[in-house]
């Protein structure tokens, strides 16, 4: 028999982007059910729900036709938001949200980053700053 010697292998991890490890340590500054804060922006929301969506869209930099289905669309924008301003949550919350209080939901992703001033002139500078 022939004399096999096995050598010990290395298994080495992928990289992945950014610390897996790094904890989002912010919450939202805009409670959920504060929607009537600003009655027009509540108003505007509620009654035309689809062009709230159109500015909404236009502030994370996501195409503006994506309000035929608005559950899905609505929790993947909290997804969005949430990593762009590095906010403590999970899909699974985001879509329960989104599918519970559509309306609440979207005024509350806007109003925060309205609150951080997060919009369509400053957002790239914004998305690589926390970027990760």
């Amino acid at each position: 028999m022939a004399n096999i010697t096995l050598e010990p292998t290395h298994i080495t991890n992928q990289p992945v982007a950014g610390n897996p490890f790094e904890q989002l340590d912010n919450e939202w500054s805009v409670k959920l059910f504060s929607c009537f804060d600003n009655i027009s922006h509540c108003c505007y929301a509620y009654w035309c729900f689809c062009c709230f969506l159109g500015s909404l869209a236009d502030k994370i930099d996501e195409s503006k036709l994506s309000c035929c289905c608005v559950p899905n669309v609505l929790s993947m924008y909290r997804m969005k938001v949430r990593s762009i301003l590095r906010i403590e949550g999970d899909s699974c919350n985001d879509y329960c949200i989104a599918s519970c209080c559509p309306v609440c939901a979207a005024l509350q992703m806007s109003n925060e980053l309205n609150n951080r001033n997060i919009n369509k002139s400053n957002r790239s500078s914004n998305y690589n700053k926390n970027a990760h």
